[in-house]
Parts: structure tokens; sequence; C-alpha cells
């Protein structure tokens, strides 16, 4: 039987730091209104940009947050059913393949920002497909 400590340990973590993108994104939601008016007065004074482009970018603001609460949500729930499977060894598999979309929905997600939550799902899953248990026929 295989210890799979380091697979958990880096898998909580990974989504523990993935569950602060959505807490993120809940808090870039809550403060919006007093963001979306101090951007507003910023870009008020800058001749250089047209009225498209400031509501461009407040649109833009305003689809950050959700976003972020999403991916935060995905990565950390598949990072849970991950761990919850690779736990006593059960599906090592399945909780690898689930680390690495894990990592991909973070890492590749957040454009680079989740670099290390997707770091650790992505070692946690190469560990989960690496490690095999000892065969105990071959002991003499």
């Amino acid at each position: 039987m295989v210890k799979r400590t380091g697979e958990i340990v880096m898998g909580v973590i990974g989504i523990i730091l993935s569950a602060l993108f959505a807490v993120m994104g809940f808090i870039l939601n809550a403060n919006s209104g007093a963001m979306q008016e101090m951007v507003e007065e910023e870009f008020s004074q800058d001749p250089t940009l047209t009225a498209e482009d400031t509501n461009f970018i407040l649109q833009s603001m305003e689809s950050v947050g959700p976003f972020l609460i999403g991916l935060g949500l995905i990565s950390s729930i598949l990072g849970l059913i991950a761990v919850l499977l690779i736990k006593g060894n059960k599906k090592p598999v399945i909780a690898g393949i689930l680390f690495i979309l894990a990592a991909l929905v973070v890492g590749l997600g957040t454009v680079g920002a989740g670099f290390l939550p997707g770091i650790l799902f992505l070692v946690a899953g190469i560990m989960a497909f690496v490690r095999k248990p000892k065969d105990v026929n071959d002991a003499p």
C-alpha cells in the first residue's frame, strides 16, 4: 500500500489557494461600484482615452469578479474530489486526472496568476500516476 500523504497535502494546499481566487472574486463584486467610480474619475482626466475605451475597460472589470469566482470554485471542487478519491489509495488514476484538470483550470484560466495552486495540483496529479504499490509477490 502506497501512502498518499504528499498528494493529499499538496491537494489541500492547492484547494485553499484556489478558493482564494473565489474569495477575491467575491471581494471584487462587492467593491465594484466604488472601484468603478474611481476608475471613471481617473479615465475622465486622461485625454488619450475615448469613451469607447473607457466603457470597454469598465465592462471588463465587471466580468472579472464572476470569472474568478467560477475558476476558484471549479478548481477547488475538482481538487476536493481528487483528494477524496486518493485518500486511502482508492482511485489514484481518476484522482490524478482530476488534479491535472484542476491545475489547467486554475493555471491557464487565470493567465498565470494561479501559478502556485496550478503547480501543486500538477505535481500531485503526476505523483498519483507515477507512484505504484510495491508488488508483494516479488519478495523472496
